[in-house]
């Protein structure tokens, strides 16, 4: 049987508790120990301030949740006026591509399919280079795509469509254009993991989880990007995708998640976890196995938060 790899997210958002803990950290040990996880790092960040820590400052990789990474990468290009939004991919790589516009990749609406990436990573493992150009020659050499414009399909050559038209866009490197528009204001540190770097605009970057929350929690605060003012799309029961992060409208706000798995068959597993509370809160988590059950992800979710209140 053909074994693929992950390299997903998931819609992740208050489901019934499963786990009773009062604090956050022991509700994730908790989780992570019924995962099979030996190392873990986790952190809760409210405005710059890191309220709980486990290991927070060890650089963990982020898998999947390196996606908003680089969809505010574009997004600050748009803030600059080299990219827009409605812009075609065709425009934005300066050759014919399939009918998609930035707003399309970004939230996973293109309809291009199916995902190559899954069964190459495991062959592009500890490389130094993105393999952002490589997946965009496979998708340009396709042909008939797949899929339906307009629907939602989580596919990683969206984001390392995105990622090309970074480094086409702003002539630097892709890691290098990231750092400077979204790693640094946010004032943390980041690098392309030395296992996952090629995986890089859709599952590359490595990190502590003290500056992976205070990235989320300063992106998507007071003084960041509304995220509803910015490219989303509807993914059924209420949730929505954008800007590399799932949304779900809280009484109380934007609820917001996003989980990340990668897991090669006879190699490395690694998973993160990130979730925003409408109150600005911001759990980061990562393990080191790969976990890929949305029921799941529910579950950690709803024991933080009630671990929170």
């Amino acid at each position: 049987m053909l074994q693929r790899l992950i390299c997903m997210a998931s819609l992740a958002l208050f489901g019934a508790p499963q786990i009773a803990a009062a604090d956050p950290v022991e509700a994730f040990r908790q989780w992570a120990g019924a995962e099979g996880a030996q190392a873990i790092s986790m952190a809760v960040v409210r405005d710059g301030a890191v309220l709980h820590a486990l290991d927070a400052d060890a650089p963990r990789d982020l898998a999947s949740n390196s996606k908003a990474i680089t969809a505010l990468c574009v997004a600050a290009l748009v803030d600059e006026g080299a990219l827009r939004w409605d812009m075609t991919l065709t425009q934005a790589l300066g050759q014919a591509a399939p009918e998609a516009t930035l707003a399309e990749l970004v939230t996973h609406t293109s309809g291009i399919a199916p995902d190559s990436t899954q069964l190459r990573m495991g062959f592009w493992l500890n490389e130094d280079s993105p393999r952002h150009a490589h997946v965009t020659e496979i998708v340009l050499d396709r042909g008939r795509q797949r899929g339906t414009r307009g629907d939602f399909a989580y596919n990683n050559e969206n984001y390392a469509l995105l990622g090309r038209v970074i480094e086409l866009v702003t002539g630097q490197e892709y890691e290098a254009a990231c750092q400077a528009r979204v790693l640094e204001p946010a004032g943390v540190t980041g690098a392309l993991s030395s296992r996952f770097g090629a995986f890089a605009g859709w599952g590359g970057w490595r990190m502590s989880m003290a500056d992976h929350a205070r990235l989320i929690a300063h992106w998507f605060g007071p003084g960041g990007i509304d995220p509803m003012a910015a490219p989303y799309a509807e993914t059924g029961r209420g949730g929505m995708y954008g800007l590399g992060m799932n949304y779900r409208p809280d009484a109380a706000g934007l609820a917001m998640s996003h989980a990340g798995a990668i897991s090669i068959p006879f190699g490395p597993k690694t998973g993160a976890y990130v979730m925003r509370l409408p109150d600005g809160r911001v759990a980061a988590m990562a393990y080191d196995v790969a976990v890929a059950s949305p029921a799941r992800f529910r579950a950690l979710d709803s024991a933080i938060a009630a671990a929170l209140r």
